[in-house]
């Protein structure tokens, strides 16, 4: 297998080299480049240096942090696979971070033998549903769906979406608002907002925000702007 280059960014200096130490150590991988943060990586890349197979990206960072790196890369390398490795395990930071493209979500206490896995995973293009993003789908394992019958329901479920669940869908995983801001947007209660949230959630067959988006990106339901 040819060597897995691996990037990292992350602001905490002392980690950023343990980590790069670590992932060194990994068979058939090296790491290509340490930034502290966001723009420093862009910057990386715009200069046209070894581009990497997979990056490892911190959330919360100065300057530049990973959601904003994030984008960037969605709209201008969005070939390179990148996993996020974080202490942040809030549900709108997670459900952010997937829908502009992330392969994965790792909190930094990660075993090594996952760790080294997951970048072999992202590397391929593959989703990594850990125990963090995969409460949802776990849940639909252990009914035994199988992917066309998933399928099937899904294609269902599109036209069974009202155009107000298809607004409040576009702000819960086109955007970083929170239930009362969504609330404001689109000029309803907060309690009218947590009914709505209660019936599309239901709907789509999952339990969270970070459900909703990963429904949305593994079932290709396109989101109107």
């Amino acid at each position: 297998m040819k060597p897995l280059k691996v990037a990292i960014v992350d602001d905490h200096i002392l980690f950023a080299k343990a980590l790069k130490t670590l992932v060194s150590g990994f068979e058939d991988t090296y790491v290509v480049f340490v930034a502290k943060n966001g723009r420093e990586f862009i910057e990386y890349l715009k200069s046209d240096n070894e581009q990497p197979d997979v990056v490892l990206l911190d959330v919360r960072m100065p300057i530049m942090n990973g959601l904003s790196t994030m984008a960037w890369i969605k709209d201008n390398c969005p070939d390179i696979n990148v996993i996020a490795i974080t202490m942040e395990d809030d549900e709108e930071t997670i459900s952010n971070m997937i829908f502009f493209g992330c392969k994965g979500y790792l909190l930094k206490d990660v075993e090594p033998a996952q760790l080294n896995a997951s970048i072999v995973r992202a590397s391929k293009g593959e989703f990594i549903y850990n125990e963090i993003v995969d409460r949802d789908l776990h849940k639909k394992a252990l009914n035994g769906i199988s992917e066309e019958k998933e399928a099937e329901v899904s294609n269902h479920r599109k036209f069974q979406l009202k155009e107000t669940d298809q607004e409040f869908l576009n702000y819960l995983c086109g955007t970083d608002l929170g239930y009362k801001e969504i609330a404001a947007k689109m000029h309803l209660s907060p309690k009218t907002i947590e009914n709505r949230r209660a019936e599309l959630f239901r709907k789509l067959g999952v339990s969270s925000r970070v459900g909703a988006v990963i429904y949305v990106m593994k079932h290709n339901l396109i989101v109107q702007s």
